[in-house]
C-alpha cells in the first residue's frame, strides 16, 4: 500500500472552502468534496508572509470630521502586520474602520493622555485595512507606528 497526500481545495482561513470550482474541478472524490490526492506541494498564502522588514511611523492631526488615516492607498509598506495608534493631542481620539462608524456612540476612543487613560493601541491589521478617526472636538494629533 502507498501512501497519499491529500489536501482540500481552499485557502485554509476557511476550512473546506466550496465554491472555488465547480464540482467536476473539485477533485478526484466522487461526491466533488474538494479533495486532491497526489505528490505532496506546498503553496504559500500572501497572508503567511504578512510582513516586511521595514516599519514607518506617521503623525496625523485630526478634526471633528472622520478621516482615513490609515489604508491601502496610504500604507507605505506592501505588507502589514501590526498598527500602533497613540493619542497625543489634548482631545478623545475616535477610531472606527469606517468613516460612518466613527462616532462617539460606535467608535472607540482612544483618550486624552492628560486624563490618566490609556491613550495607545495595537491594531493587528493586514495592508488592504482602514482606520478612521476623527476629534471628540477641536482637533487631535494621532501618531501611527506601521510593522
Amino acid at each position: 500500500m502507498t501512501n497519499q497526500v491529500a489536501a482540500i481545495v481552499g485557502s485554509g482561513t476557511l476550512p473546506y472552502t466550496r465554491g472555488i470550482l465547480p464540482a467536476s474541478q473539485r477533485g478526484n472524490e466522487a461526491t466533488g468534496e474538494g479533495v486532491r490526492t497526489g505528490i505532496q506541494v506546498m503553496v504559500g498564502n500572501p497572508e503567511d508572509a504578512i510582513a516586511v522588514d521595514a516599519w514607518a511611523a506617521s503623525g496625523v492631526v485630526v478634526g471633528v470630521t472622520p478621516v482615513q488615516i490609515f489604508g491601502p492607498n496610504t500604507n507605505p509598506l506592501p505588507r502589514t502586520r501590526l498598527v500602533v495608534l497613540q493619542n497625543l493631542g489634548g482631545q478623545d481620539l475616535i477610531i472606527a474602520p469606517t468613516a460612518a462608524g466613527a462616532t462617539i456612540a460606535d467608535g472607540f476612543t482612544l483618550e486624552t493622555p492628560a486624563a490618566g487613560a490609556e491613550s495607545r493601541i495595537e491594531l493587528p491589521l493586514l495592508h488592504n485595512n482602514e482606520i478612521w478617526a476623527r476629534s471628540a472636538s477641536a482637533t487631535t494629533t494621532v501618531k501611527l507606528v506601521i510593522l
